[in-house]
């Protein structure tokens, strides 16, 4: 019995990423909608930099459950660049996850507000995500 609610509980580990990621994304979404509008008047690097550092927050705390709660093991071989430097990475889309294995990538060189994507377009449906990166990005493949 006690086993049994062990295992149970184990495989129910996802509900507070997810509840906690769904919960705070439309909080999100209106936090940049606001900026957007209120930055309309004022020079468009302003609106960039908001929108980056909010971005930046927001799929901090994304990773941080993606990385805890799913057991991802990341392992980076070569060298890390001592400068920054443009990258582009190129993932074959074999998963709707391609984004975020880009922003594990990003963040461990200070870059994740900096990040665009051409997207996978059947990622357009994720709730808000979707919405979200179509109107960042405004680009995707089938």
């Amino acid at each position: 019995m006690l086993l049994s609610l062990v295992l149970h509980t184990y495989s129910m580990r996802y509900v507070l990423p997810a509840a906690v990621m769904l919960g705070t994304a439309p909080t999100y979404i209106l936090a940049w909608g606001a900026w957007r509008l209120l930055s309309a008047v004022l020079p468009a690097r302003f609106y960039h930099e908001v929108d980056d550092r909010l971005y930046t927050i927001y799929q901090s705390m994304v990773l941080f459950f993606f990385e805890n709660y799913t057991g991802v093991q990341i392992i980076l071989y070569g060298d890390l660049p001592k400068s920054k430097e443009n990258v582009v990475y190129i993932s074959n889309h074999q998963t709707t996850v391609d984004w975020i294995i880009a922003d594990m990538l990003a963040i461990r060189q200070n870059a994740l507000g900096h990040i665009r994507y051409v997207l996978k377009d059947g990622l357009k449906w994720l709730p808000l995500y979707g919405w979200y990166f179509s109107q960042v990005n405004l680009n995707s493949v089938s």
